[in-house]
């Protein structure tokens, strides 16, 4: 009886229970009605909650009609929506356009936005893909504050990025690319665009000190996307294009070239070499058009599909990207592919892993310039009474004057390709064994082998100054090998409500291994295609290898603690231990600290909030390293060369490098100060920030003495000074809407300067691209260094007029006409003592400017950037401007040039002697103003949902780099080089104008 009696008040009390209880169902959205996942839906103050699935659907039960539901979710404004009657809500959430709440990657963890106690940059991957690149990074340009980067035009070419400038003067000065936090290296030309979520550029040492050794240059780590929960979602990503290669001269025809040496030749004492330059009317060779393709394709195709369950997502994506060369042979084309996979066994254990192939083809003949310097009068072929029948097909064509190797047979003998097969992989396992603590291991293993093909057919145009006897053939293969594991515990927890605090350990070690072979032969039985293999030489056998192995091992650690969300405190310790040093200096620290106020979190300034919506002060201090050498610099090495003992030539080995047992890290300073504000809900945002970082023990390679017994390219490796930079960037966003009108803006302003403050002897002197560059103590690193120019001598009277103080005449070969060099010293004699600073190859100032609209299904992006203050040497003026050289000159030139008192205070005389040295003095003449601002990129696109049975179909036609503004008279502004040796413009392969189209669909 008595369990009958609990078995019905039971039942009662249940059946009480249900009736009380109502289930709720919906769908969670956003604005453009795509469906939201994993959406926090709550029963406002109570512990029943769940997540909307896979489609944006949730269910949950509620007391009764009275109790409200709270959905929030990660970049939207939280949404309270009461019950009442209904059994349905369907929710749409807006955009919260609140930055601070964003996740940031930080190098071994990922923080809130508004957490941040350092300077880290964000920019997101559909930022990057608005653009059709084969390098991601060349997409960063002008995107934040800090970043310079130089592109390049060509296929396959790498772009130079610089973080905060230069901080080294002898190694790469390219940052350290780490994606799903493995360590890449300094290229990412495998990476594809559409597989970016998004980029954190660590840019001062309290940020990236985590990666100590690695991070001098700057670090910019990269996620990739990852798999969603949810119904599986398809993407095709296209575009195709042309790139535009326009001539960057107008370049004289064959009646002017014969005009312009007629009048050199004659102004020089010598009788005119051509007759009547109107007989060559109408029979000029245009090289240009007959060589040069005006319109290159560029194509990307991509393809990627995500999905899911709780418990395991995936996503794999294919990259299909070809850029063709503007000649009939080369270009470059990728194949990439990443497959990814994520599973949560339990609440406590997770594990996933990545695999990424790829393979990479690329080769271009790279002689575009002689196409504009060879001369207009030769013809493409040689004429038929010069053949004898015998020619083989690369013998037929016609030899210049000018030295210059005929432009057409060049590219019809180029048989040069490479091609790379790489397999990167990542894996991880993650353990939560209680809250709070999660204990990480990562690992990864790459493999990459690279093969390069060349083959060089024989061929007599001239015997004597163009051919090649006997055909040759080689091949090289370079095999790379890398591996990486990483261990971190990290606990987190919250005392007393207000105390945040998280603590990381952890160590890391990798291992970097590559051997490489290459081999030649020559005196194939001919140039067919079929016998283009090694074994097919019969002559010159030779061979070459070398092997390397380089490691490092690492310990680290990070706490951050906020109070209260008010002030913040990060501080990390990181020691590295490289292969590349001795025992004595093996082991190096990189420690930092950063502090952060958020005063608009504080209660007095609630009353501003309205319109000072965030406000936060930080300072940062750190140090990094840079290990970037060679392996084995304490060790000596021998080099290889033939040598002629009377009749025999001889295979020889000498020594080539000098070891240096006592070689340390290059370490680097890094202090910086910063400010951060939102205005109006943080519709206006913005950054100012100033940094002084000093590079110490600076890694050199120095040549030996001569009076060491070395031979006179002997180098050695060593310390020899440091350096300092300073800066000031400035960054400003404003977003806003009206209606259906949305509108953005972002301005990004960044001030350098960077000088050396000591170098290993007192007035030292490093010279950098054959004397024409300087780096001395108290100034800037690889200044312009030469003689000044001081415009053109008008008349006989100015030439008697340049004299010393016993008057004699400082230029005694000069000529009304020429160039008049200053005597800088004052010492009465014009030599190489008055060489002097005469430019500076670095911008005093970068801009950016990133604009973005859209109404209803319309959508348009504008990209600008802007380097400021740069000189750049033209070297392609001794081409063409003078007439010593035999190749072609720039059309006018007969008019540009001086040929008369006032007629030109810029372009020397016509001159086949050249006496004064116009042009064989390195001097201003050369240096221009390098400054330029470019319309990086312009897009417009169309967006239809729910059509043709597809979700979203996007439409866009874009143009990249379609605007340049700029001063400078050479091909390219944007001009790259070593750190001795940046900013020689000449024959730089240009950056293209492009235009593109575009269609995206989701499935």
């Amino acid at each position: 009886m008595k369990l009958k009696t609990i078995w019905f008040f039971t039942m009662l009390l249940c059946s009480v229970m249900s009736i009380g209880q109502n289930t709720i169902k919906g769908t969670v959205s956003d604005s453009k009605k795509e469906p939201l996942i994993g959406v926090n839906v709550i029963v406002k103050g109570t512990k029943i909650g769940t997540v909307s699935d896979g489609n944006g659907n949730y269910s949950i039960n509620v007391s009764n009609k009275q109790a409200e539901i709270e959905f929030s979710y990660l970049g939207f404004t939280t949404k309270l929506v009461k019950v009442g009657e209904n059994t349905t809500i369907n929710v749409v959430l807006e955009s919260s356009d609140n930055k601070l709440d964003e996740i940031v990657v930080v190098g071994f963890a990922a923080i809130k936005k508004s957490d941040l106690t350092s300077s880290i940059a964000t920019v997101k991957g559909k930022e990057l893909k608005t653009m059709t690149v084969g390098n991601a990074s060349e997409s960063l340009q002008g995107k934040a504050a800090g970043i310079q980067v130089v592109n390049s035009g060509g296929p396959g070419s790498v772009p130079k990025v610089f973080i905060r400038g230069i901080s080294t003067i002898n190694l790469s000065t390219d940052p350290l690319y780490v994606v799903d936090g493995i360590p890449m290296g300094t290229n990412i030309n495998f990476l594809n665009t559409n597989e970016i979520e998004s980029m954190e550029i660590l840019k001062d040492a309290s940020a990236s000190a985590i990666y100590g050794s690695r991070a001098s240059n700057g670090v910019i780590l990269i996620t990739t996307k990852r798999g969603k929960s949810g119904a599986i979602k398809f993407n095709l990503d296209t575009s195709y294009g042309v790139q535009l290669m326009k001539n960057p001269y107008n370049m004289a025809n064959a009646e002017e070239y014969a005009t312009i040496f007629n009048t050199a030749a004659v102004q020089s004492g010598f009788p005119a070499e051509f007759g009547d330059p109107a007989s060559y009317r109408g029979k000029s060779t245009d090289w240009w058009n007959a060589g040069i393709k005006e319109r290159a394709a560029v194509s990307n195709v991509s393809f990627g599909l995500q999905g899911g369950t709780d418990t395991h997502t995936f996503a794999v994506s294919l990259n299909f990207y070809k850029q063709d060369s503007f000649y009939e042979k080369g270009g470059w084309e990728k194949f990439t592919s990443r497959i990814s996979s994520d599973y949560k066994f339990t609440k406590k254990v997770s594990a996933g892993f990545s695999l990424n192939p790829r393979y990479e083809s690329w080769g271009n003949p790279g002689n575009w310039a002689d196409f504009d310097r060879i001369d207009p009068i030769t013809p493409i072929y040689k004429p038929a009474d010069q053949l004898t029948g015998t020619e083989n097909e690369y013998s037929i064509y016609a030899r210049s004057p000018t030295y210059v190797w005929n432009p057409i047979a060049a590219v019809k003998r180029f048989n040069s390709k490479n091609k790379q097969y790489s397999l990167a992989s990542n894996g991880y396992i993650q353990l939560s064994p209680v809250k709070g603590l999660i204990i990480r291991s990562q690992g990864s293993y790459e493999i990459n082998s690279t093969i390069s093909d060349n083959f060089n057919p024989d061929f007599i145009i001239d015997v004597a100054h163009e051919s090649l006897l006997i055909n040759n053939i080689s091949r090289s293969t370079n095999l790379t090998r890398s591996w990486s594991l990483q261990n971190t515990a990290t606990y987190s927890n919250t005392f007393a409500q207000k105390h945040n605090v998280s603590l990381m350990v952890g160590n890391t070690a990798e291992e970097y291994n590559g051997a490489n072979l290459s081999g030649t032969r020559s005196k194939l039985p001919n140039n067919s295609d079929e016998l283009r293999e090694l074994n097919a030489g019969t002559l010159n056998p030779q061979t070459s290898g070398t092997s390397y192995t380089n490691s490092i091992v690492s310990y680290l650690s990070r706490l951050t603690y906020n109070f209260d969300n008010k002030y913040y405190l990060t501080a990390t310790y990181r020691r590295d231990g490289s292969s590349k040093f001795l025992a004595n200096n093996k082991w190096a620290s990189f420690p930092s600290a950063s502090f952060a106020w958020k005063a608009s979190n504080e209660s007095f300034m609630s009353k501003y909030s309205d319109v000072l919506s965030d406000l936060k002060f930080r300072v940062g201090w750190g140090k990094v390293g840079n290990q970037n050498l060679p392996a084995s610099v304490y060790l000596s090495k021998l080099g290889q060369n033939y040598y002629t003992f009377g009749d025999l030539v001889v295979n020889t080995t000498y020594p080539s490098a000098v070891p240096n047992k006592d070689i340390k890290w290059e370490t680097v300073e890094d202090l910086n100060a910063g400010i951060d504000f939102g205005f109006f809900q943080n519709k206006l945002t913005g950054t100012v920030e100033f940094y002084t970082k000093t590079t110490e023990n600076m890694l050199f390679q120095k040549s030996y003495p001569n009076y060491s017994g070395y031979p006179n390219d002997a180098r050695i490796w060593s310390n020899v000074g440091s350096m300092k930079a300073q800066g000031l960037e400035f960054s400003l966003s404003y977003k806003n809407k009206v209606g259906d009108f949305n509108y953005g803006a972002n301005l990004n302003f960044t001030k350098s300067n960077v000088k050396m403050t000591k170098l290993s002897v007192d007035n030292e002197q490093l010279f950098g691209n054959g004397e024409r560059t300087l780096t001395v103590e108290n100034d800037e690193p690889g200044y312009f260094y030469g003689y000044k120019a001081d415009g053109l001598f008008q008349n006989n009277v100015e030439l008697n007029a340049h004299t010393n103080n016993s008057g004699d005449l400082l230029q005694p070969y000069a000529k009304a006409g020429d160039v008049r060099f200053v005597d800088v010293n004052g010492d009465g004699v014009l030599n190489a003592d008055d060489r002097t600073k005469i430019g500076s190859p670095w911008a005093k100032y970068t801009v950016g400017l990133n604009l973005n609209c859209s109404y209803k299904r319309f959508d348009f992006i504008a990209n600008i950037y802007s380097s400021i203050g740069n000189d750049i040497v033209n070297q392609n003026k001794d081409e063409l401007y003078n007439a010593l050289s035999r190749t072609n000159k720039i059309s006018g030139l007969s008019d540009l040039a001086w040929h008369g008192e006032g007629t030109s205070n810029s372009v020397p005389r016509l001159s086949q002697t050249d006496n004064n040295q116009n042009f064989s003095k390195f001097s201003s003449y050369y240096v221009e103003d390098g400054s330029f601002a470019r319309l990086k990129n312009i897009q417009l696109g169309y967006t239809i949902e729910n059509k043709l049975g597809f979700d979203k179909i996007r439409c866009s036609v874009s143009g990249q780099n379609l605007l340049t503004i700029t001063k400078y008279s050479g091909v390219e502004p944007e001009v790259g080089g070593d750190v001795l040796g940046f900013g020689f413009g000449g024959w730089n392969y240009p950056v293209q104008k492009t235009v593109l189209f575009g269609l995206n669909l989701t499935f």
